[in-house]
């Protein structure tokens, strides 16, 4: 029997995604994520920098995150 460990969840960052998954056209700026989850600005920016380097966000110049558009 083999046996893999997988990567730990990030709750901040699982919600995060579902919520942008969830809501299309959802716009948000570092500091109304971190209101939505209960955290920090640096903290939530890096969680948006996350999707950002995963592809499923964008930034525009005016530092709102939100999906790609496919």
């Amino acid at each position: 029997m083999v046996t893999t460990v997988a990567a730990p969840v990030n709750a901040d960052l699982l919600r995060l995604r579902t919520e942008f998954v969830a809501m299309p056209g959802l716009c948000l700026t570092a500091r109304q994520a971190a209101r939505l989850l209960s955290v920090r600005e640096p903290k939530a920016r890096t969680l948006l920098d996350v999707l950002v380097a995963e592809g499923l966000l964008v930034r525009n110049g005016g530092g709102l995150y939100r999906r790609v558009v496919r």
